[in-house]
């Protein structure tokens, strides 16, 4: 045991800071709970809301942010991208690729002969907008139907199955229906983003092949907002000729007010802090008085001013760095199962739950230090005969 010797007699403050501590137990543990409350308060909250955050991003992604919808605007003649307007669109986007789309509105005569209204979508290949769940779609599809994962499931439709629609059209005479046979082909996979049809049609089967509307698929956020700003700048300088609509601008929106209320209940906890702060300045003080015979002493037989404010601050970092050590721990314990919630991962830590989690640990040992400086100044600008006389 006498290294252990020779490395205590190398930090003598820090044996004096440690003992001093020990002998006023009941007050040393008060001081290091209030730093561990506000240590779990900032931790906990801070990553907590980090994996709040994250999951709603991903889901906000997985709802299609990552994509950018563009219709004609109000002053682009006609009401439809033609094969010019598409080349123009896929110039702009450069890598990103698109996907060219016209809406419509049919009726779907069920298995009981009742009519029902659905959507459809005409494009010029399916497999552009999501995978393919059951059956193939050929090259040539003009006799045929994809549809959708609900779709498929509401009305209990397989591949190989025939759906019969009914379509209206405005004529010299009136409105004229015309009723469709279509085989169904393919199943697509499900989808959790929205814009998606209940059933795909080829673009031969609308009345002219012409678009209402375009996709571009990014692989990002960021992408997505890049390529909806250089669609702004080309085609809207002077007049509104394309519609462009990203969700990247509900990303940001949620960003800024998941962040908000996370500094918000962080600058609370952050309160917590304060108090502890007052509540070892307070055992501080009393403890000087309480040693004040002790520190006369210790400036008789040689310590300084320097080394009575060293043991000191010593004595306000060590309750801190006690209270932080285990409020970080039941902190880390919070985050875990934030994660496991919200990610489905009890190690998936952000970037920023760390940051929180270091902060915590941080603010924590920095208000015990500056909690200690006063008391420390106090004790150490006593004269020696004054503190021996007690």
């Amino acid at each position: 045991m006498s290294w252990l010797y020779r490395i205590v007699g190398r930090f003598p403050r820090l044996v004096i800071a440690r003992r001093n501590i020990s002998r006023a137990k009941a007050r040393s543990i008060l001081a290091a709970a209030s730093i561990l409350i506000g240590v779990v308060a900032i931790g906990a909250i801070g990553a907590g809301g980090a994996a709040f955050k994250q999951s709603q991003l991903q889901n906000i992604q997985d709802q299609g942010a990552t994509n950018v919808f563009v219709s004609p605007g109000f002053d682009m003649e006609g009401s439809y991208f033609d094969q010019e307007d598409l080349k123009a669109i896929d110039e702009t986007v450069g890598p990103a690729g698109i996907v060219a789309t016209r809406s419509g509105e049919m009726e779907i005569i069920k298995r009981d002969g009742t009519r029902e209204g659905i959507s459809v979508t005409y494009l010029d290949n399916p497999r552009k907008t999501r995978e393919v769940e059951r059956g193939q779609i050929p090259d040539n599809w003009r006799q045929s139907v994809v549809v959708s994962h609900d779709f498929a499931d509401e009305r209990d439709i397989a591949p190989g199955e025939r759906v019969k629609l009914v379509s209206e059209e405005e004529t010299a005479a009136g409105t004229v229906e015309t009723e469709h046979t279509y085989r169904v082909v393919a199943v697509l996979a499900e989808a959790r983003s929205f814009g998606w049809s209940e059933i795909y049609l080829p673009i031969e089967q609308a009345e002219d092949r012409r678009y209402s509307q375009v996709r571009v698929t990014t692989s990002s956020t960021d992408r997505a907002e890049a390529v909806a700003e250089a669609l702004r700048d080309r085609f809207n300088d002077r007049k509104d000729k394309l519609l462009v609509f990203e969700l990247t601008s509900l990303v940001r929106m949620f960003k800024t007010i998941v962040n908000g209320i996370n500094t918000f209940l962080a600058g609370l906890g952050s309160i917590s802090l304060l108090v502890a702060g007052v509540s070892i300045t307070n055992t501080m003080l009393m403890a000087v008085i309480k040693r004040r015979e002790e520190i006369g002493v210790l400036r008789a037989v040689g310590y300084s001013k320097g080394d009575i404010v060293q043991i000191l601050l010593l004595e306000s970092v060590l309750l801190g760095a006690l209270g932080s050590g285990v409020g970080i721990v039941i902190a880390i314990g919070v985050a875990l199962v934030a994660n496991s919630m919200f990610l489905g991962d009890p190690f998936a830590f952000t970037q920023s739950a760390l940051l929180y989690l270091a902060g915590a640990i941080a603010f924590g040992i920095l208000t015990s230090l500056l909690a200690g400086v006063y008391p420390a100044w106090r004790a150490a600008n006593e004269r020696p005969i004054d503190a021996l006389r007690g």
